[in-house]
């Protein structure tokens, strides 16, 4: 859309939900937020919720229908693709245009900093489906032009969707006039900036672009830089690339954003180095891929289906690419599966993934769990909504199972919650079934992480409080059988607790913070 609306000052300014009396099908629930260039709403569908982008016009000659009919165009080719959210409707009205899509609670941004904290085989799983997903726009000649961990969706199995693709916006911007670049680019107002550094023009080269329209437009102010037809400013795949690259520095960095605008233009100018950014991820394989990602020229940038092939078997583990990519998607498509379909269907096939999970060492077989933490959230993403009683039980089956095949750190942390989650459930039955999985669940723990010491004082006994006076003799029974094993499990973890609490105190002088168990 043309540089020059971030000069257009609005002649009235209406609140978003303004804009939904000429929106029958939709009802306005909430603002997710506004700036000059898109007013963004939560909206209910009667087919569930949906996010409503709204684009106040203020320019009547703003050709219009030639941005509906391009988005229609790029979001009809991507409907049906994994890992891409495009948009499902564009409305254009007298007073706005509007694009709608469906609504997801939460971005990359907000789920880096959101317990249980993302461990590294889960940030390379974003990463491998990230590249998934470029590789599918791209051979569709399709370019997101705007790509941040805001516009990265992830649901609670941790799967990605690569969400308001932006080629709508103007290719390039001038570097010394950020005006075009807040007014388009920064909604969040973080001043993060992932564009590529070949995105900004210098006063010669944005000459040039001119000079290449025809000559009736060359000295039109209100020059539309997105517009421009030619090969200067098309986007181009290793646009995409750069900012992916600036993305997965920040997920791998913990929320830590790599470029803003400032340092952007100077690592263009070449008086800014990101190395020493890189040089805190430990893993050496996303270190080069991020730099060479980043590269400012963009001759050194691979595609995403190159980056694929490079670190198969090296960063992204071989079952991503034999396994999970086809599994996993069968999830986050259509026909949309409730949670108790999703619990039937992985009870169904468990076997099988533990078994492509399985490793042969010395005739003896082990799961590799680093990989089974994806398994794990997606039953354990389906465990608050689960409806059916059977359902409840074949979670708790599958979680006593998925613990077995755990680390400590993993069953305290990702299978625990869920299992007391259960505890509390309305029906006798699965009451029962989830103290029996919590005990057994609990003696597989051999270590203590140091954060889990008040585990017992603070989170499990008050759990089971009420178990004594339960109503139902069933959850009676299976609390005053498994009551002496619970004790014994929880004088083992204060042992633990205590003993690492007496190495800790006597280490250093006893500088290090100390476990300690209340």
């Amino acid at each position: 859309m043309g540089n020059q609306l971030s000069s257009i000052a609005p002649s009235q300014i209406l609140s978003v939900d303004h804009y939904f009396t000429d929106l029958r099908d939709y009802e306005y629930d909430t603002s997710l937020g506004s700036t000059r260039f898109f007013k963004v709403a939560r909206a209910k569908h009667k087919e569930g919720l949906c996010v409503v982008k709204v684009f106040a016009i203020q320019d009547p000659s703003l050709p219009l229908q030639t941005y509906y009919k391009h988005i229609k165009e790029i979001s009809d080719k991507l409907q049906t693709i994994p890992y891409i959210l495009p948009f499902q409707k564009i409305i254009i009205t007298e007073k706005a245009g509007i694009l709608v899509r469906q609504y997801m609670k939460d971005n990359l941004y907000d789920r880096i900093s959101t317990r249980p904290f993302l461990n590294l085989l889960e940030k390379k799983w974003i990463v491998f489906q990230l590249l998934c997903a470029l590789v599918q726009c791209h051979q569709n000649q399709i370019y997101h032009g705007d790509i941040k961990t805001e516009n990265i969706m992830v649901t609670s199995w941790t799967s990605v969707l690569l969400t308001d693709l932006a080629s709508f916006k103007p290719t390039y911007l001038q570097e010394d006039n950020p005006a075009d670049f807040s007014y388009f680019f920064d909604t969040s107002r973080r001043r993060t900036c992932y564009l590529a550094p070949e995105r900004f023009l210098d006063s010669r080269t944005s000459d040039l672009a001119s000079s290449s329209l025809p000559s009736e437009q060359q000295g039109d102010n209100s020059l539309d830089l997105g517009l421009i037809k030619d090969h200067v400013s098309e986007l181009t795949s290793k646009m995409d690339i750069f900012s992916l690259g600036c993305v997965i520095a920040e997920l791998l960095s913990e929320g830590a954003p790599l470029f803003d605008l400032s340092k952007l233009l100077a690592y263009r100018s070449g008086d800014y180095d990101p190395a020493p950014a890189l040089e805190k991820i430990d893993d050496k394989h996303i270190r080069e891929l991020i730099t060479e990602m980043i590269s400012k020229n963009p001759e050194q940038r691979s595609e995403a289906s190159e980056y694929l092939d490079k670190y198969r078997g090296c960063l992204f583990p071989e079952e991503f690419y034999t396994f999970l990519r086809v599994f996993m998607v069968r999830f986050a498509s259509l026909p949309v599966l409730t949670p108790d379909e999703k619990i039937a269907r992985i009870a169904d096939c468990i076997s099988a993934i533990l078994k492509e999970f399985a490793k042969v060492e010395n005739e003896d077989t082990k799961v590799d769990h680093s990989s089974l933490v994806l398994i794990i959230s997606l039953v354990t993403s389906s465990v608050r909504n689960c409806v059916y009683c059977d359902s409840k039980l074949k979670c708790l089956d599958l979680l006593l199972l998925l613990a077995q095949n755990s680390n400590d750190e993993m069953i305290l942390e990702r299978v625990v919650p869920y299992i007391l989650y259960l505890i509390g459930d309305s029906v006798p039955r699965v009451r029962a079934r989830a103290l029996w999985t919590l005990t057994q669940t609990l003696q597989l723990v051999q270590m203590l992480p140091p954060n889990e010491g008040n585990i017992f004082p603070e989170y499990i006994l008050p759990a089971l409080a009420n178990f004594p006076d339960d109503q139902e003799v069933i959850v009676r029974i299976a609390y005053a059988e498994n009551i002496a094993p619970i004790a014994e499990t929880a004088l083992k973890f204060l042992e633990m607790a205590q003993l690492r609490y007496n190495n800790m105190d006597t280490e250093d002088g006893g500088t290090q913070q100390t476990l300690r168990y209340q």
